[in-house]
Formats: structure tokens, C-alpha cells, sequence
């Protein structure tokens, strides 16, 4: 993309234009679909290249590297289910 390309923005009706500055003159730009003048230019981004990908592990690092520890998951204990089965009677009693 060339240096100086912008985008104005007509601050009433919203119409968009890409403007290629170009020379050392600056003249006051107007809208194509309203007239108004436009003052507020912004920037467009250049056009970047693409990050380096990160290296890939080889199969030999994955050898190397230690497995991790499967956790259980915990269960409910028998005190636990003791208690819920004592108030489920408790509950149906009342009802």
C-alpha cells in the first residue's frame, strides 16, 4: 500500500473515501454526496507480514518430558450418603 493512503469520513452523512495524498500542496477536501468539508482523516494500516510460526516439538522432546499424574475425581463418602438417605426418610415421613 502506498504511504499517505487515508480514509475520510464525512462527519454528516457518514459517506467513506480512500484519499492517495500526493505532492507537498494540501487542499481542503469535500464530501462527493453532501458537500461538507472533511477534516477528520484516519490512517489505513499497512499490510504486515505474517509472524513466524513457532517451532514444532520433535517426538523425541515428548519422549523426554514426564506424563502427568491422572487425578480421580472425588466421590461422595459414605458418611456422606448415609446422611442423605437418613434425611430422605425423615422426608418421607413428613410427607
Amino acid at each position: 500500500m502506498p504511504d499517505g493512503v487515508k480514509i475520510a469520513t464525512c462527519c454528516y452523512c457518514g459517506t467513506r473515501a480512500a484519499l492517495v495524498l500526493r505532492g507537498g500542496d494540501r487542499h481542503e477536501l469535500s464530501c462527493s454526496a453532501c458537500g461538507a468539508p472533511l477534516r477528520q482523516m484516519k490512517v489505513l494500516p499497512r499490510k504486515t507480514a505474517p509472524e513466524p510460526r513457532q517451532k514444532t516439538l520433535a517426538r523425541a522432546d515428548f519422549v523426554s518430558r514426564k506424563a502427568r499424574k491422572v487425578r480421580r475425581k472425588p466421590r461422595k463418602g459414605r458418611l456422606r450418603w448415609l446422611m442423605e438417605e437418613a434425611f430422605d426418610v425423615v422426608e418421607d415421613i413428613f410427607d
